[in-house]
């Protein structure tokens, strides 16, 4: 899954609102988006994804992926700030904004009162190597790295749909229902994204779903999915052949 992201990664200006709280008023807010190391390593990071496309996939892990990570874990691994990093405006408005409210309300768990973020590429690094893992068919080791990137960007809908995918190869099936079901919402955060490609990830956690639904022995649920599939992207052919399993499902019985 990976038609988002080399989409246009936006410019993050967040300030916390002024208020009465001195807790919130002392909140600093520092954005890397824009730096040429951040926009840099975005390409580094896009460049590796490639190269899993074309086959190369451990050379892009042991390489550039790894390369940025450790770079970033170096610099922020170990801080008492909250870091995030974020596509887009919208995604980083919205972490930026919950940090300083959390901190507010002392309920953030950093004794730092700083929020930053160190633009995408950090947690698309994380990503790509979860992607590459899975690739290879390392599930485990995909979780790890998908988690990771998560944890830096958590309403990041690619992120969540590739986890999504891991679970339901590993037949964790409830799991994977539960992040799919976030997808379709967390596509609005995705402003970077052209119309087309949130209707292709739409469908695809359409679709998600509907495969987790069968498994779990849901079947009227799991055809109301795919067809909300079909809505979006009419006669598209996993959703059809899927309608065609679950009738055949109930004509045996089962």
């Amino acid at each position: 899954m990976i038609a988002g992201l080399i989409a246009a990664v936006g410019t993050v200006a967040a300030q916390p609102a002024k208020t009465d709280d001195p807790n919130r008023q002392k909140y600093q807010i520092t954005v890397h988006t824009d730096s040429a190391q951040s926009q840099a390593d975005e390409k580094e990071v896009i460049d590796a994804v490639v190269d899993i496309r074309n086959g190369k996939i451990q050379q892009a892990i042991d390489g550039p992926l790894t390369d940025v990570v450790t770079r970033y874990e170096k610099a922020y691994g170990k801080s008492d700030d909250t870091v995030y990093s974020a596509r887009g405006t919208m995604q980083g408005l919205m972490y930026m904004t919950e940090a300083a409210t959390k901190h507010a309300a002392g309920a953030s768990g950093k004794p730092s009162g700083v929020a930053i973020d160190v633009g995408p590429a950090w947690a698309m690094a994380y990503w790509g190597r979860g992607y590459g893992y899975s690739e290879m068919n390392r599930f485990p080791d995909a979780e790890v790295e998908l988690k990771k990137a998560i944890a830096l960007s958590p309403r990041d809908a690619q992120y969540l749909s590739e986890l999504a995918y891991v679970y339901q190869t590993e037949h964790r099936f409830a799991e994977s229902l539960a992040l799919y079901e976030q997808v379709p919402e967390f596509l609005e955060l995705m402003d970077g994204w052209d119309e087309a490609t949130k209707t292709e990830f739409r469908c695809k956690s359409f679709r998600g779903q509907g495969y987790d639904l069968v498994e779990l022995h849901r079947l009227d649920e799991a055809e109301k999915a795919y067809k909300s599939c079909l809505a979006l992207i009419p006669n598209e052919p996993k959703s059809l052949g899927e309608l065609e399993y679950i009738e055949g499902v109930r004509a045996k019985g089962h």
